[in-house]
């Protein structure tokens, strides 16, 4: 058997359902979206790792490009991150295979950007910009659970990885701590935030004085407290 053959056939196939290749654009798949499952499903398969990079050099695309697919696939609802395996991030497309078993559509197209969904974009951008990279899936799956499980509030978050970049740790685990230790202590604005900071430091404020009583200076003169507004940043 001629030597390139042989190693043509040894290079296996990948199989797709009949019913998915029908019903691929009523789940919310375009062409595009196909053949990237194929790529993530044909190296998972493999047992090889779904590294956006290398997918981005096979399609011919950018990594952006990749990555920004994949996210929308787990925002409509088609695919989840598994988690980390032994070679990285694990895609999951069960919710796909769900939805096709049931015959179900796609969601609703919405068209108006909710003012949720500018927080958690702007949410994103900050940690982009402050990571100085794209998020991965799994980080920007960890994110969306801040908004739909967790119910952070997004000035908070901003915060947080404010406080996380001051003090040199750049990750999502120690940002949800600092969100997780407010949330306990009940610390629901950076105002307060700011108060309980100042008050480890010392710092004591007087109550505010009524009609006909004169005015208290504090041990130490009340810091501004900085109001935190996404548009703002």
């Amino acid at each position: 058997m001629d030597d390139k053959l042989q190693a043509f056939l040894q290079a296996g196939s990948t199989s797709l359902e009949n019913a998915l290749l029908v019903h691929y654009q009523d789940l919310g798949f375009d062409n595009d979206d196909l053949v990237l499952f194929l790529q993530v499903k044909r190296l998972q398969d493999q047992g090889d790792q779904a590294d956006p990079k290398v997918v981005a050099r096979i399609m011919k695309v950018t990594e952006k490009t990749v990555v920004s697919r994949l996210m929308s696939m787990v925002d409509r609802g088609l695919m989840k991150v598994a988690g980390q395996g032994r070679q990285g991030e694990i895609y999951d497309f069960l919710p796909l295979y769900d939805r096709l078993l049931h015959g179900q559509g796609l969601r609703p197209a919405n068209n108006v950007v909710s003012a949720g969904e500018k927080s958690r974009q702007e949410v994103v951008r900050i940690l982009q910009g402050e990571f100085g990279r794209n998020l991965s899936p799994l980080e920007m799956q960890t994110v969306a659970q801040w908004f739909d499980q967790d119910h952070f509030d997004p000035n908070m978050m901003v915060l947080a990885i404010q406080e996380a970049v001051a003090n040199n740790a750049r990750s999502l685990r120690y940002i949800e701590a600092i969100l997780v230790n407010w949330q306990r202590d009940n610390l629901t604005s950076p105002q307060a935030v700011q108060i309980a900071k100042e008050k480890r430091r010392g710092v004591v404020y007087q109550a505010r004085p009524t009609n006909g009583q004169s005015q208290q200076q504090p041990e130490k003169n009340q810091p501004i407290v900085p109001t935190f507004k996404l548009d703002d940043l």
